[in-house]
């Protein structure tokens, strides 16, 4: 085992609808570097890195052991294409998963504002998260972990709401196919206004959130049929127009077919996807 995944869900009740999961990826190997290949997502994910420095371009991020005594935190919540994450270990790594728009509760601005490229270095909760994210690496009980965040989370709890954008998510959840003006036929408000909403509180437009939710919906049918064959079928399952409209759609996101996608695809966790690659450390 050349690294350790270990994942936890929220126990308290409030927070249980705006953050996924909790999980940590560790490793104390000095001898390889894992490269992670990530998918488009509708969700947002905060992560933490302890002892780490950084380097990036457009479709990477590189991630290499340094002794520090600041913590890297890293906001990314605009999943529209793959994009590899490199881990030089050791490594040391915390990620708070949350829902469509379970960030916006713990924030007092539009999100919009502290998500500017595929991620944003993120300090905007301060020191008491800094503080907490200390003890949290300090403690190996996953439970105990779970505590010191839901705690942290929980006072931080503020009353996000915008009814309109919740009901849009849950249509296009619901079904891929609706069409963004009828959402807003719906909701009795304009077009531009539906797409100022996902602008500002969810960073993006409308459309890729669609396309996000499309792309998710064949990868758990792929996980629940126990990696189904049939593309036509899966096409249809998810909502896609045909099985070439299938195929455009993941090379456009991933650059490659579904079939070649799935012969390397590695579940993490129910709806949460990696390609893991090994690759010896050169000395």
């Amino acid at each position: 085992m050349q690294s350790t995944y270990r994942q936890i869900k929220p126990l308290a009740d409030e927070l249980k609808s705006l953050i996924k999961l909790y999980y940590v990826h560790q490793s104390s190997s000095q001898n390889t570097v894992e490269k992670i290949t990530y998918y488009p997502n509708f969700v947002v994910t905060l992560n933490v890195y302890r002892n780490c420095s950084l380097s990036w371009d457009d479709f990477s991020r590189t991630h290499t052991w340094q002794h520090k005594t600041d913590l890297l935190k890293i906001l990314v919540g605009r999943f529209d294409r793959s994009r590899e994450i490199i881990l030089k270990g050791p490594y040391d790594k915390l990620t708070i998963v949350f829902n469509p728009l379970g960030f916006n509760h713990f924030i007092d601005l539009p999100l919009i504002n502290l998500v500017k490229t595929h991620f944003s270095f993120f300090n905007y909760f301060g020191k008491s998260f800094d503080e907490m994210l200390h003890r949290v690496f300090e403690t190996e009980e996953m439970a105990e972990k779970r505590d010191l965040m839901d705690r942290y989370f929980l006072d931080r709890l503020l009353d996000f709401s915008e009814p309109r954008l919740y009901h849009a998510v849950d249509q296009i959840m619901q079904d891929s196919e609706i069409t963004i003006q009828n959402i807003a036929d719906e909701l009795k408000i304009s077009r531009k206004t539906l797409l100022r909403l996902f602008k500002k509180h969810l960073a993006q437009s409308p459309t890729d959130f669609k396309q996000a939710v499309r792309f998710r919906k064949a990868l758990n049918i792929y996980q629940n049929r126990t990696g189904t064959s049939n593309l036509s079928y899966l096409a249809y399952e998810a909502q896609f127009y045909d099985q070439s409209d299938l195929n455009n759609h993941f090379k456009a996101k991933t650059g490659l077919s579904p079939r070649q996608l799935f012969s390397t695809l590695h579940t993490i966790e129910k709806g949460l996807y990696w390609k893991v690659d090994y690759v010896p450390k050169v000395q």
